[in-house]
């Protein structure tokens, strides 16, 4: 562990310290943290060293989900050795793993040291590109860290997730959203679910966007290639899906009419764009005002 009594580094800095001497001192490829978002009970990855992109950044998951998820509800570490065999049928619950290409990790919890304060703020995420089986040793090393990130974070402000992290979840088994991306998935479509909040939205907004993905796929399966459905989170909250491939596709009135109903209802538009040979089509969705309209709703 790093120490930093005698330093005059900021809070800032020495978290960076200490996530590269874990990094150098165990040959990682990979180290991130994750912190959870107190008011809407999401958690995103807020530093990584090691990362092939910035889209890191734009991940959203959800408490009990994939790394991150699990590590802050069940407060103990999670190991993966295979990715994405050990996972099966969760694999788009892990979207860390998929956009930085990780095969084997860890996380372990970044638990407040305050006496009051005996829940989770965040978690410590180390990886490998290839299979590593880590030892119970290289655990403790990790928690080690997480234990000095825990007493920085709680020098800068109060923890963000309360102790009630056990509130019953309410969508994932029926979540008609995530089970249209696992059948796309099984169809040889690459998915890549990073903003997990829209599995949160009632079961009808998410009819509403499997049914766009529903309209596009039939259409453009037999003249695009190499497919690929994103949902991540933008700068100012809202969920941008883009449905892209190679080729081009050629839409029918038809298909604009059945379409319209769906984005007037989600309070969105489809961009489409030809870039490169490749084919674009966009479409926004505000979901923290969809989610807050399930609050206000009654």
């Amino acid at each position: 562990m790093t120490e930093f009594s005698s330093r005059p580094f900021t809070i800032q800095q020495q978290i960076q310290a200490e996530l590269q001497q874990l990094k150098s001192e165990m040959k990682l490829d990979f180290v991130s943290v994750a912190i959870a978002d107190g008011d809407y009970r999401d958690i995103y990855w807020k530093i990584a060293l090691g990362a092939r992109t910035e889209r890191y950044r734009k991940i959203m998951v959800r408490m009990g989900k994939g790394m991150a998820g699990k590590v802050l509800k069940s407060k103990s570490p999670h190991i993966v050795t295979r990715f994405p065999e050990e996972v099966q049928d969760e694999m788009l619950e892990y979207p860390i793993f998929l956009i930085e290409s990780l095969r084997s990790g860890v996380g372990v919890s970044v638990s407040s040291t305050r006496p009051e304060q005996r829940s989770s703020s965040g978690v410590l995420l180390v990886g490998e590109r290839k299979e590593r089986v880590f030892s119970r040793q290289e655990i403790e090393r990790v928690e080690q860290s997480a234990s000095v990130l825990a007493s920085l974070y709680d020098n800068t402000a109060k923890p963000p997730i309360t102790e009630d992290t056990d509130e019953p979840e309410q969508v994932e088994l029926i979540s008609p959203l995530f089970q249209r991306l696992r059948n796309l998935h099984k169809e040889g479509v690459t998915c890549e679910l990073l903003d997990q909040r829209v599995t949160r939205l009632s079961p009808h907004r998410q009819q509403e966007i499997a049914g766009i993905l529903e309209l596009l796929a039939p259409h453009c399966s037999r003249t695009l290639t190499n497919v690929t459905v994103s949902m991540e989170q933008d700068e100012i909250g809202n969920t941008v899906v883009i449905y892209e491939g190679k080729g081009t596709c050629d839409l029918t009135d038809d298909f604009f009419n059945s379409m319209k109903s769906l984005l007037h209802s989600l309070k969105s538009d489809l961009e489409i764009s030809v870039e490169q040979q490749h084919q674009f089509f966009r479409f926004t969705i505000p979901t923290r005002q969809l989610l807050d309209e399930m609050h206000w709703k009654i």
